[in-house]
């Protein structure tokens, strides 16, 4: 499930250096690693029953926060779409129209953000020293990436001087757009560019280097794990991401937390709190911080984080707000 979730959205420390060989023999390996396998297909079969049981309202969820002088809309988005999906709504297009200002994740498409992310990238995303990414594996993990590539038409030098984490999203996009989803048909690019259109301001939750550091700055052990259980998923990810979009365009969003906002689907606590709920208990601030100010604000954000236990949502209604919506 980690790429796919990845999709709705993105000791040892993380500068690259070598991971030690494991202590057991490569079959006991490939067997613990079989195991563990089937124990994560088990539960992703049992939270797609659940979800395909449940229902959402027949189109993408909408939430609205208010108090006497600011509205707040919270919509739940996927980044990259099928090209031709038919997921506009009412609710959507008027929430749209009565922002003044249109909140994103963070901003991906101007000249200062690709500058960042090339900073960032540079000093972050790629091993130094003349390391490569093969020299953190162990055989039977390279034989899981090699699988992955193979499957994806990329050859392993391309990804041979980043850090696991890095070549992680690199494949899961890759893979995401082998399978006809663009990112120009994504909600962000949409809805950004009628709002461009329309002179509305923008806002963002977060930096480049606060959205892609969490990831950056998990153990190398731990960033390992991301990059295999990427690979290990490849080969089903087409069918996981219509999954997950056919709940989104439901507006199922026990679904959506069942296959997607839950540590067991994103494949381990520390690729779930770097991902998601870290992420979420920051922007609930900045989101209490939106009200002090009059107005009505667009808030779109992967929707992920608008489902499961640790939700946006769920964060706000604890703190007392009254959030109407599914």
């Amino acid at each position: 499930m980690t790429g796919a979730a990845l999709a709705l959205l993105l000791g040892v420390s993380a500068c690259g250096s070598e991971k030690s060989a494991p202590d057991a023999p490569v079959q006991d390996e490939a067997a613990d690693r079989a195991a563990q396998l089937e124990a994560q297909k088990a539960a992703y079969a049992d939270a797609l029953a659940q979800a395909q049981a449940s229902r959402g309202a027949g189109e993408p969820a909408l939430w609205t926060l208010s108090d006497e002088d600011t509205t707040l809309h919270i919509f739940g988005t996927v980044h990259l779409l099928r090209p031709g999906l038919d997921w506009r709504s009412d609710a959507l297009d008027a929430a749209l129209t009565d922002a003044d200002t249109i909140v994103f994740e963070a901003d991906v498409t101007s000249q200062a953000a690709a500058s960042e992310m090339m900073k960032f990238i540079s000093t972050e995303g790629m091993l130094g020293g003349g390391q490569q990414l093969s020299n953190l594996l162990s055989d039977l993990e390279k034989a899981e990436l090699q699988k992955a590539l193979d499957h994806v038409g990329l050859p392993l030098g391309a990804i041979e001087p980043m850090k696991p984490w890095w070549a992680a999203v690199n494949l899961s996009v890759l893979q995401i757009q082998s399978e006809g989803y663009d990112p120009n048909s994504g909600v962000e690019m949409v809805i950004g560019a009628e709002a461009r259109e329309a002179d509305k301001s923008f806002e963002y939750l977060e930096t480049i280097d606060e959205q892609l550091g969490r990831l950056a700055n998990m153990p190398t052990d731990v960033q390992v794990d991301f990059l295999i259980s990427s690979a290990e998923s490849i080969e089903e990810g087409g069918d996981v991401l219509d999954t997950l979009v056919s709940e989104w365009v439901d507006g199922d969003v026990n679904g959506i937390g069942l296959l997607m906002s839950n540590p067991d689907m994103m494949g381990s606590d520390e690729v779930y709190d770097a991902l998601l709920k870290a992420r979420n208990e920051i922007w609930v601030g900045k989101i209490e911080a939106m009200l002090d100010e009059p107005g009505t604000s667009l808030i779109a954000v992967g929707a992920g984080h608008l489902a499961g236990d640790d939700s946006v949502i769920k964060l706000l209604e604890a703190k007392g707000y009254e959030v109407e919506g599914p």
